[in-house]
């Protein structure tokens, strides 16, 4: 499940830490925050997060969140690591490399599940963030589908 965080600039240590503090009370986390110098991991992977709502937070076994940066070359970076643990994260659970088609398994935006009913949230995210960076659909598949060579970050728990 593909996430943007809506937190202009906020780095993903800062996402994930406040994530973590707080999923008691805000009951709202995915598993995994993203930019362009980490990740960071908030719940373990295969487990249910609160992300999206339901009854797609039932249905995702990794969510990841994509922090949003000004800085147009931070943002690209950040996109790039996004894409490839995206890529990794469908891999690793057999999930097609689509995006957003009427198939149920496939990789889905928080957008896509909203407009088809399986989110009872009203967020339209990633798109907002992602045309600003003008990445269009057809571009996030192509991405999606091919992946970046040098990209790669570790994972911080």
């Amino acid at each position: 499940m593909a996430h943007s965080t809506a937190t202009p600039n906020g780095e993903a240590w800062a996402v994930a830490r406040n994530m973590k503090t707080s999923i008691n009370t805000a009951q709202t986390y995915v598993h995994l925050v993203i930019d362009d110098k980490n990740i960071y991991q908030v719940g373990e992977l295969g487990y249910v997060a609160w992300g999206a709502g339901s009854p797609a937070n039932s249905m995702a076994p990794v969510q990841i969140e994509l922090c949003e940066f000004t800085n147009h070359k931070r943002a690209m970076k950040a996109y790039k690591h996004y894409v490839n643990w995206l890529r990794w994260s469908a891999k690793k659970y057999g999930i097609p490399l689509t995006l957003d088609d009427s198939k149920a398994k496939g990789i889905k935006t928080h957008a896509w599940l909203v407009q088809h009913g399986y989110s009872n949230t009203n967020h339209i995210d990633p798109w907002g963030y992602l045309a600003k960076l003008g990445i269009t659909k057809a571009k996030f598949q192509k991405d999606l589908l091919k992946g970046f060579s040098g990209a790669s970050i570790a994972l911080t728990k």
